[in-house]
Formats: structure tokens, C-alpha cells, sequence
């Protein structure tokens, strides 16, 4: 236990004598090693200083470790609005200050699940939206509790939210959305490891006292991360003996949904090409696009009403088509809605999946590489 993880000069510079008493050097979490840190308080000491200096918390997660930022409260995001914004890469998370982009953000509210005050909301699993993949967080417990939860606007895998059909949203003290369930803690992969974000109040003895299952819910996020975080370095060495490299094609509107899928197959030990993972801010956007184009063993195109107006999309699908004539690379349609597909490439395979869960469509994908690949090697 301890206020902050610091480099020397960083804690050196520090005015308050009783935080500077209780920091923790990096090379004493060198020395420990540990594979998860949990920091109560937010993520900000002071305007730029992080209460895990950057370049520990940065080295700590992408090496294959979990860290969670928690209590990010209205207070913080209202003083260090900028600079959580600046971290948003690192956490995966921006919060949600309105359409008029204010200096304090939106939170929830629930006036059938709370204690105390509709501020403080106890929330119910069955009644969350969160990502599939992370519902054994929850498992054996039956309810949490969040003070002020604040809501987020971007998230890459929902891990918390309040209760649909109770929970909405205000901002300074003005309703926003009265059935908006607020989602307010989220999870990102950064490097081999995941970074949490927890929007709200969930680590204090008060909280704690009344709602047990707070203290569950951190060891459970651990648990299944760390699992996670296992598992995805044997599929990584899975991908470089992966005969197959799918490439994924789809509009930004689809992009939520298609990582579901990636992540999917990726269980199953298939390499997918997906921009977000690939490309990095310096790089040239079609250049890193044209080289996915010429790694690929498969052009998957996720088509939509929004693909229609995607240009990218569709200098992406006629690259893949000349690539189909001239290598052979097959095309598969994954169909998300019922937006006729161009006739040009009306007659490829295609797989319907209005009403399919992203399990669902990776499985159905799996199938049909299967099934490309034995006609294949029979036509060979």
C-alpha cells in the first residue's frame, strides 16, 4: 500500500511531506515484480505528474501486466480534464463532458438501485451492458457499488455499467438522459497487458463496508485479466504458425463490433489483420493498409448501410477483388445488415449475420475457411 509509484526525481519535487513518506521507488516494483497494481484515486497527483509515473505505467502494462485506475471521480475529471484526455490512448477511455464539451462531465444516477442517494448506485450484473468476454468478472456477485458513476463517451471493452431501465444521466445537475445506464469502467489492451478504467467512487471503507462485492469484483478483475493476459501471449505464438492472415474491412461504425470478432478468432488461433492494432499515429494510413492488402491469406469485408458512403472501404474491397484475380486470395461477406452488396462481388461467399453474436460470426468464419481451403487443395 502505498500513495504513488514515482521515479526519484519526480518524488523529489514533490511539496507535500506526508505523500513524499509514502511512495513507492520503481526500483522496489522492479524488485517485486508484480502482475497487478491497483491505484485508488485516480490516475493524476498533480497536472502532469501521474500518480504511476508514465514511463513505469506504460512499461508495467504493455510487458503483460494489469493496471487499474480507480475512483476517477467528478472532482478529477473536472481538474484534470486535459490531462486525462492525454492519457486516453494509454487507457483506452475518454469521459463523456457533454455536447457542449463542459468543464465537468456527465454522471449517472438510479432512483430505484442506490444507497444513501440515487447518487450512489448499486448495480446489478444482470442489468449492466458489458462485454461478453468479461462476464466472469462477476462471477458469485450479485451487485456493486459506485459513488457519482461518470459516464464514458469511448470505451474498447465495457467492463461496468449502471442498471438499464433505472440508471441516466445528468450533468450539472441537469438530465441528460433519464434511461441512459451510464457506463462507466472500462478495459484496454495496451501491449500484452490491459489497463481498467473505473469512472466513479468504488474503493472507499464506506463503499467497501456496504457493498462487499466491490472487494470480489477488483480480485475477479484481476483473475480473469491476468488469465487473459496468458492466454493471449499462446495465441500470439500461435499466429506466427497460423497458415492464415484474415484481413478485416470495415467502417468505423462497425469497428466495436468487428474487435469483438477479431478477438474471436484470435481465440481460436487465427491471425486477423485489424487497423487499430496494426497502425500506429505515425504511419501512413493506406501505406499500412496496402501492406495488411499483401500479407493476407483472406479478404474479409463486414458490409453494412455504412459501408455505402465508406470510401476507404471501398478502395479496400477493390484492391482485395484484383488481389482475387491475380493471387487467388479469396473474398468472404460478412453481411451485417440488409444493405445489398455491389454486384461485382455480389457472387462471393458471403455469410449472413444479421442477429449473429460476434462468437457466433467467427465461428461461422472459421467454417468457411475450412471449407475455402478444402476446395483449395482439391482444385490443386
Amino acid at each position: 500500500m502505498a500513495h504513488a509509484v514515482l521515479k526519484r526525481e519526480d518524488a523529489a519535487h514533490l511539496e507535500n511531506e506526508d505523500i513524499n513518506n509514502d511512495i513507492i521507488s520503481e526500483d522496489l516494483v522492479d524488485q517485486l515484480d508484480p502482475n497487478f497494481i491497483y491505484l485508488e484515486g485516480g490516475l493524476f497527483l498533480d497536472d502532469d505528474l501521474w500518480r504511476m509515473a508514465q514511463p513505469i505505467a506504460e512499461h508495467f502494462v504493455s510487458n503483460g501486466s494489469v493496471l487499474v485506475v480507480a475512483d476517477v471521480d467528478i472532482n478529477q475529471l473536472h481538474e484534470y480534464k486535459t490531462q486525462y484526455r492525454k492519457a486516453s490512448t494509454f487507457l483506452g477511455a475518454l469521459f463523456d463532458y457533454g455536447q457542449f464539451d463542459r468543464t465537468s462531465p456527465v454522471y449517472g444516477v438510479d432512483q430505484e438501485s442506490s444507497w444513501l442517494n440515487p447518487r450512489q448506485i448499486v448495480c446489478q450484473p444482470k442489468k449492466m451492458v458489458l462485454s461478453e468476454w468479461l462476464r466472469p468478472v462477476y462471477d458469485g456477485i450479485p451487485e456493486i457499488m459506485a459513488g457519482l458513476p461518470v459516464r464514458l463517451e469511448f470505451w474498447r471493452h465495457i467492463l461496468a455499467s449502471g442498471n438499464q431501465g433505472s440508471t441516466g444521466t445528468l450533468q450539472d445537475d441537469q438530465w441528460i438522459d433519464e434511461f441512459d445506464c451510464c457506463p462507466f469502467a472500462s478495459v484496454h489492451n495496451y501491449g500484452h497487458g490491459y489497463t481498467v478504467t473505473i469512472g466513479g467512487l468504488v474503493s472507499s471503507d464506506a463503499w467497501v463496508d456496504r457493498c462487499p462485492g466491490n472487494v470480489r469484483w477488483v480480485e475477479n478483475i484481476g483473475s480473469v485479466l491476468s488469465r487473459e493476459v496468458a492466454s493471449d501471449r499462446k495465441r500470439t505464438a500461435s499466429h506466427f504458425r497460423s497458415p492464415h492472415l484474415l484481413f478485416l474491412s470495415h467502417r468505423s461504425s462497425d469497428k466495436a463490433m468487428v474487435g469483438e470478432v477479431a478477438r474471436e478468432l484470435r481465440r481460436k488461433g487465427i491471425a486477423v489483420w485489424l487497423d487499430r492494432d496494426k497502425l500506429i499515429p505515425s504511419d501512413s494510413l493506406w501505406g499500412g493498409i496496402s501492406s495488411g492488402l499483401e500479407e493476407m491469406s483472406h479478404f474479409v469485408l463486414f458490409w453494412s448501410r455504412a459501408c455505402l458512403s465508406g470510401v476507404g472501404v471501398t478502395r479496400e474491397w477493390q484492391a482485395a477483388a484484383a488481389a482475387l484475380t491475380d493471387r487467388g486470395i479469396p473474398i468472404i461477406i460478412v453481411r451485417l445488415d440488409d444493405t445489398p452488396v455491389p454486384a461485382v462481388i455480389g457472387d462471393l461467399f458471403r455469410i449472413e449475420s444479421n442477429g449473429l453474436s460476434s462468437a457466433e460470426i467467427s465461428v461461422s468464419l472459421n467454417e468457411a475457411i475450412e471449407r475455402l481451403t478444402r476446395r483449395s487443395s482439391s482444385h490443386s
